[in-house]
């Protein structure tokens, strides 16, 4: 198995080597940040946030089974860019796009793609501007987003502070919790209703990227860290910790899951916190803020009608733990790592 984070380390030492000024455009957060998105100084009031990703897409298991289709592959990439520019308290502009198809995709499925893109992209009020498309062995989905941010104000995974509080947007934990189900839990007899099985996929189908919260947080001068809970909350609160130099106690009890999230970690004889602290892909906000703003920042989400939850604070430990049934232990669950095995046999193993 390969170890990202010692791939990202070579990235580091690649591109940190300095360039020449006349041959760069000043860059503020580049990769040597490994941050959810870079920022160019455009002037010295507008900075450009750009952001790329690339998603599996036909090649996703819920894909494979036939729960998904070319429509939702298309919003799910709108939505899974958006979200890396939000994390920066940033509202997305426009985008561009690379699709590049495999000789079976018929006329109609790649138009199906487009209208998902195009859905997401009128969803949150952004232009797709341009792009790349022709076919290809495989299907390749990709994006880049961009936003423009006051100056050099955005927020970093790298900015916690000790005595924050550790804070999180809406639910996590439903995306694996999708996987783990339909994949393992419903196999095996395990079946929940057909309701419950909708509320499931539609985090894969629709996954929101937290816009208004993001820009809410940078706006306010509230966060002091933050990043998108694209490769689970375990991986998240871990990337945070090493890019603050701070570490983080959660409770369990904290955690905004929903209850098929509990009821499916139950039928598989593993603790909640493990299912939802995993490779979950959820698009939510991990985001740290001072214990003095948590009144004014509560109050402001709910004008809006938003939520978040604080989930723990940082500690002097020096590792990032959970206190589970009263007990303090090293956080559970699978952290995504690229892995080209099977990841649900990781996430549903047993302590």
């Amino acid at each position: 198995m390969s170890d990202e984070r010692l791939r990202l380390g070579y990235l580091t030492e690649i591109f940190g080597r300095p360039h020449p000024e006349t041959l760069i455009v000043p860059s503020l957060i580049g990769v040597c940040a490994q941050d959810d998105a870079a920022v160019v100084r455009v002037t010295d009031k507008i900075s450009l946030v750009i952001a790329s990703d690339f998603i599996r897409g036909t090649g996703f298991y819920l894909f494979e089974l036939g729960y998904l289709n070319h429509y939702d592959v298309g919003f799910y990439l709108v939505a899974a860019n958006l979200s890396d520019i939000a994390a920066m308290g940033i509202r997305p502009t426009g985008l561009t796009t690379v699709v590049r198809y495999n000789p079976n995709m018929t006329d109609e499925q790649f138009r199906q793609v487009f209208e998902g893109i195009r859905a997401a992209a009128d969803l949150y009020d952004v232009e797709v501007v341009g792009g790349d498309i022709g076919g290809y062995s495989v299907d390749v989905f990709a994006a880049t987003a961009f936003g423009f941010a006051k100056g050099d104000k955005v927020l970093l995974r790298s900015g916690a502070r000790p005595g924050d509080l550790l804070c999180v947007t809406g639910t996590v934990g439903l995306p694996i919790t999708a996987l783990t189900y339909f994949k393992q839990a419903k196999t095996m007899g395990f079946q929940l209703p057909e309701a419950v099985e909708q509320r499931l996929l539609q985090s894969w189908k629709r996954p929101i990227p937290r816009i208004v919260e993001g820009t809410l947080l940078a706006d306010n001068d509230i966060a002091n860290a933050c990043q998108d809970v694209s490769d689970g909350l375990k991986a998240t609160i871990e990337e945070i910790s090493i890019r603050s130099g701070i570490t983080f106690t959660i409770y369990s009890e904290a955690l905004p899951v929903h209850a098929a999230t509990n009821e499916v970690s139950k039928f598989l004889g593993i603790s909640a916190a493990q299912l939802a602290l995993s490779a979950s892909v959820d698009f939510e906000l991990l985001f740290t803020i001072p214990r003095a703003v948590e009144e004014r920042c509560s109050a402001l989400f709910k004008e809006r009608e938003l939520s978040f939850s604080v989930i723990g604070h940082t500690n002097s430990s020096g590792q990032n733990e959970i206190v589970l049934d009263g007990i303090t232990v090293p956080l559970p669950g699978t952290a995504w790592n690229q892995q080209y095995g099977d990841l649900i046999e990781q996430v549903v193993r047993r302590p």
